[in-house]
């Protein structure tokens, strides 16, 4: 097994998961069915895809609150111009094109006009997700897709359903370029020290929009697999907390908050986390509410754990130093 491999099946979130993944069918008799499972990787493929992007942005030192918004809009979009007659890959075509525009937006706030990323995605999230509504006038808009179109939610690929694939896929071209890329490691530099980047000569602003553009790709992407699920564009309703439920995967993934640290591969074992703590309490009857309330206690907890897993690196870091000027072996 290769160092990389091991930090990964031996890091403390894929643990957890393991853990999560034996109580929970303690707890619940039904979590270890197929039919189950088969939802949980379905679910929590969703979410991924979007964690993925959220986690780029994150390590860039930023953040995005408008995916739920954005794949609504996607959803929408897709239905509207499936039921005008319009060409079989405009109706892909047109809301990625959407999706990608709003990632623009997003990073011309941030970039050009200046504004927080807490802020300018924030005012995105509510534009965009009013735009959706103007758009339908409120209504959802159904659709019967032709079967190549719902493939992306009910197919099969090797034995496994297709969102789980796609997540996959997006997961490992992330890392690679995120690993091997030169763009991945201007995306680390930025997150880790912004000042440093620039006048390392790494052009930030174009950077930082292609993070936000790619974080809009992919959550129009989920957007046309859901829609591709429910058969129907849903501006209102869909979406709902997935900037949460992205921003818990990448945060309990082990990614900190203000950037520059981080992994895909943690952002994608915090999803399959986030896929079984609400399969479970689906399972167990727990309110939507309360699930909400749960997850933000999750996001708590993970914080905290990765403040004090950072204060215990530096103080053991310290100690040793003091340990080695001294003559003495930690």
């Amino acid at each position: 097994m290769s160092a990389a491999a091991k930090r990964i099946f031996l890091s403390g979130n894929f643990l957890v998961l393991i853990g999560l993944f034996v109580v929970a069918g303690l707890i619940s008799p039904y979590f270890w069915t197929t039919e189950n499972l088969l939802n949980v990787i379905r679910a929590a493929s969703l979410i991924g895809i979007v964690a993925i992007g959220m986690n780029v942005v994150i390590l860039a030192g930023g953040i995005d609150l408008s995916v739920g918004s954005v794949a609504a809009l996607t959803g929408a979009i897709a239905a509207s111009v499936w039921l005008s007659g319009a060409p079989p890959m405009a109706f892909v075509a047109i809301p990625i094109l959407v999706a990608v525009l709003v990632g623009l937006a997003n990073g011309f706030l941030i970039t050009a006009i200046g504004l927080q990323p807490f802020v300018g995605t924030l005012i995105l999230m509510t534009v965009v997700r009013g735009a959706g509504l103007v758009y339908t006038n409120g209504q959802p808009i159904y659709a019967n897709y032709p079967e190549p179109f719902r493939f992306l939610s009910n197919g099969w690929i090797l034995g496994l359903p297709a969102p789980a694939v796609i997540f996959f896929a997006i997961t490992v071209s992330t890392w690679y370029a995120l690993k091997w890329r030169v763009i991945g490691r201007q995306v680390y530099a930025i997150g880790a020290n912004e000042t440093a980047a620039r006048l390392s000569g790494v052009q930030v602003s174009r950077v930082k929009v292609a993070t936000y553009v790619y974080s809009a790709l992919l959550a129009g992407v989920a957007g046309l697999i859901l829609t591709a699920r429910m058969g129907s564009g849903e501006p209102g309703q869909a979406g709902q907390f997935w900037e949460l439920d992205a921003i818990a995967a990448v945060v309990i993934g082990g990614t900190a908050l203000q950037g520059g640290k981080g992994s895909v591969w943690g952002a994608f074992v915090g999803a399959l986390i986030i896929g079984i703590v609400s399969n479970l309490f689906n399972l167990l009857g727990v309110a939507p509410q309360w699930q909400q309330v749960a997850k933000g206690g999750i996001i708590l907890i993970a914080v905290g754990l990765q403040y004090f897993n950072d204060h215990a690196r530096v103080a053991w870091t310290m100690f040793r130093a003091s340990a080695r000027r001294e003559g003495v072996k930690p």
